[in-house]
């Protein structure tokens, strides 16, 4: 069977004299891959990743996320692994891994409706990044029949959630791949008040198909 991966062709893997590999792909050939990756610092100085492994169309897409941890953020060991099943789906997207200001930890992890173009997004709380319990998911963005919502970048700052979130489109069902992403706040990070559109696509331009915030860091004031 051939599916649009088969026609992609090869790109080699950048690879500087500085970078380092923390995370291989779960197979050789198109389709396989380890990334979109989240991370946080726990209060004893590790580093914790989060981050997603995928198959080719067809063979899983993606089939698990991955916790791991570090001492110097470059040596990673797993301390968790979730398994897109655990979560009744068909695919898991990229997991958005936080420390909870309290103390524990909270995982968000974005689902795709089997037989559907739809996504959603669900959360794990735990006391340990080790402990993540899918039997304890809960759906806080469950997007509608319109629209499909995935790959929270979550920021806790200042006593405030911050949000940015993907959405995609559903009313052209060959155009689902189209995204938008928008800004969103919580009191506690399970309740979300959407803002409005924190970016868009332009038309005419090279993203005029999609645009998706990756990562979110404080410039200035």
């Amino acid at each position: 069977m051939t599916t649009p991966e088969a026609n992609l062709p090869s790109v080699p893997v950048p690879q500087g004299a500085d970078s380092v590999l923390v995370a291989a792909a779960p197979g050789d050939g198109r389709g396989f891959w380890a990334g979109s990756p989240s991370s946080a610092l726990a209060g004893d100085g590790a580093v914790y990743l989060a981050y997603r492994l995928r198959r080719p169309l067809g063979a899983g897409r993606g089939y698990a996320n991955v916790v791991a941890r570090s001492e110097d953020g470059e040596h990673f060991e797993t301390v968790a692994e979730l398994a897109r099943e655990e979560f009744d789906c068909d695919s898991l997207e990229r997991p958005a891994l936080v420390a909870l200001p309290g103390g524990g930890w909270r995982l968000y992890v974005s689902c795709a409706t089997p037989g559907t173009l739809h996504w959603r997004v669900d959360v794990l709380d735990a006391d340990d990044p080790a402990a993540f319990d899918p039997a304890t998911a809960r759906t806080i963005l469950p997007g509608d029949v319109d629209t499909a919502v995935k790959d929270p970048v979550i920021v806790w700052e200042r006593g405030s959630w911050h949000m940015w979130l993907c959405c995609h489109p559903l009313d052209v069902p060959v155009a689902a791949d189209r995204m938008v992403t928008r800004y969103a706040t919580s009191l506690d990070g399970l309740s979300w008040n959407i803002r409005g559109v924190a970016l868009e696509p332009r038309a005419g331009e090279w993203d005029q198909r999609g645009t998706r915030v990756a990562s979110v860091l404080r410039a200035g004031g």
